[in-house]
């Protein structure tokens, strides 16, 4: 599975997977310091079901400025599903 970070015109962040997620994501959470996500896909999960992803230096700025993260799953022959997420953000403001 791939993961990658976008920009969206409008300045929001976009979490786009090129393959399907294990579930739908509730929440992502941002931990400043580490520059990582982690991707929360429901209220009881356990820690093996959590993703993480590390941040690139160039997207830290614009993570840290959105409130939302817009998550899209492709599917082969299928359409994406793009649905919007709280971004949890942890630690000190820069």
């Amino acid at each position: 599975m791939n993961i990658e970070l976008g920009l969206l015109y409008d300045g929001n962040v976009m979490l786009v997977s090129d393959t399907p997620l294990p579930d739908i994501v509730c929440r992502v959470e941002y931990y400043r310091e580490q520059r990582v996500f982690m991707v929360v896909y429901g209220d009881d999960v356990v820690s093996e079901e959590m993703m993480h992803y590390e941040v690139p230096e160039n997207m830290a700025r614009p993570v840290e400025n959105t409130p939302n993260i817009m998550i899209y799953s492709l599917f082969p022959d299928h359409e994406p599903i793009g649905y919007k997420v709280p971004l949890v953000q942890v630690g000190n403001i820069i």
